[in-house]
């Protein structure tokens, strides 16, 4: 018996059972029900560059300006990608309020509009685009089982955010899949608000001196608009 079993053998049933209360928790307290207003969730920004014009949903029913089976940046992430965004472009900006489960585990995945396997480029027609589905995979599985990040090199972060896990009707107990445990009955994120800006505007802003920064671009109406979703012209 190796001293540590001795130790256990030897244990009160108060300091056993703290034990295994210890052990419990360790496993399980990522995956806490109803943690939208306490730990481990937590509220954020994330932002996505949407193609502008395309079609309002996508083959699933997702529609295309919103998280739902996406892949989405942290501001640090997100101004990289603007600092290449032209003067010309038609792209939005969009800002997300999400809430997620941070706690791990954090693997991340691949999202794409695709059809058939095929990626679909925003330069399809529309009747096109309109057989395409945003898919999310992880290591070239057919699904995404947890919304997930990844930290790139110069320290920003890229999440996803599949649909088979977002909060929602059914979906309401707020518990992360783990150890490929899973209920339906499970989510672990949730699109709580967007902000919809002209890429090429908040591009620009940027460049100026002081640089501004994404949140005062986004929770100001100048010098960027914000776009109201009901004047959105889609693809038809």
């Amino acid at each position: 018996m190796s001293e540590t079993t001795q130790k256990v053998a030897k244990a009160t049933p108060s300091v056993v059972l703290r034990m295994a209360c210890i052990c419990a928790l360790s496993w399980s307290g990522w995956a806490q029900a109803d943690c939208p207003n306490s730990s481990p969730c937590e509220t954020i920004h994330v932002y996505r560059l949407q193609s502008w014009p395309t079609i309002r949903q996508d083959a699933s029913g997702r529609p295309l300006i919103s998280l739902q089976e996406a892949n989405a940046a942290d501001a640090a992430a997100f101004k990289s990608i603007l600092s290449g965004v032209s003067s010309t472009s038609t792209a939005l900006a969009i800002r997300y309020d999400v809430t997620r489960i941070a706690d791990a585990p954090n693997d991340y995945c691949e999202c794409n509009l695709e059809t058939g396997t095929k990626g679909c480029p925003s330069s399809l027609p529309a009747d096109q685009l309109k057989q395409c589905s945003r898919v999310c995979r992880r290591s070239g599985a057919a699904s995404c089982p947890v919304a997930g990040f990844n930290t790139k090199s110069d320290g920003g972060k890229w999440y996803a955010f599949p649909v088979a896990t977002l909060c929602g009707g059914n979906r309401n107990v707020w518990k992360k899949n783990a150890f490929g445990n899973a209920k339906p009955s499970w989510c672990d994120w949730s699109e709580n608000s967007r902000v919809i800006k002209q890429a090429s505007c908040l591009a620009a802003a940027l460049k100026t001196t002081p640089t501004p920064t994404l949140d005062a671009l986004f929770n100001n109406n100048a010098p960027c608009a914000a776009v109201s979703e009901a004047t959105l012209q889609y693809l038809q």
